[in-house]
């Protein structure tokens, strides 16, 4: 059973749970250099969304997110490998509420955390 994607009414909620989860990963991984950013429908003015938080996170070397795997599972967020993009890495916390792609090109790379229903 397929299950239907709900479209809300923008939401001015949607940017304090951002600046919140912001500064929890920003807590725990105890990094300055890292930017991390709202992206998605949901950082949009205005803009009905599905209710998921989609934030994305850069990193000078890819290979730094592996320090990232245990201060980010201390606040829920799990590691989700993906064979399809050995470029990239992700994490997701609950049902996709909280999620982190981490795209590379060549010395930089790019975390995304997908954040399902608000």
């Amino acid at each position: 059973m397929e299950k239907t994607v709900k479209i809300e009414e923008y939401n001015p909620v949607w940017v304090s749970e951002f600046q919140q989860e912001k500064a929890r990963i920003m807590e725990v991984l105890k990094n300055d250099s890292l930017c991390v950013e709202h992206i998605g429908s949901t950082s949009i003015i205005g803009l009905g969304a599905k209710p998921i938080l989609d934030i994305m996170a850069g990193v000078q070397h890819l290979a730094e997110v592996n320090t990232f795997i245990e201060p980010l599972k201390s606040i829920g967020y799990e590691f989700v490998p993906h064979k399809e993009f050995p470029e990239r890495r992700f994490f997701r916390k609950g049902q996709w509420r909280a999620g982190i792609s981490i795209d590379s090109e060549v010395n930089s790379g790019r975390i995304n955390f997908h954040s399902g229903t608000i």
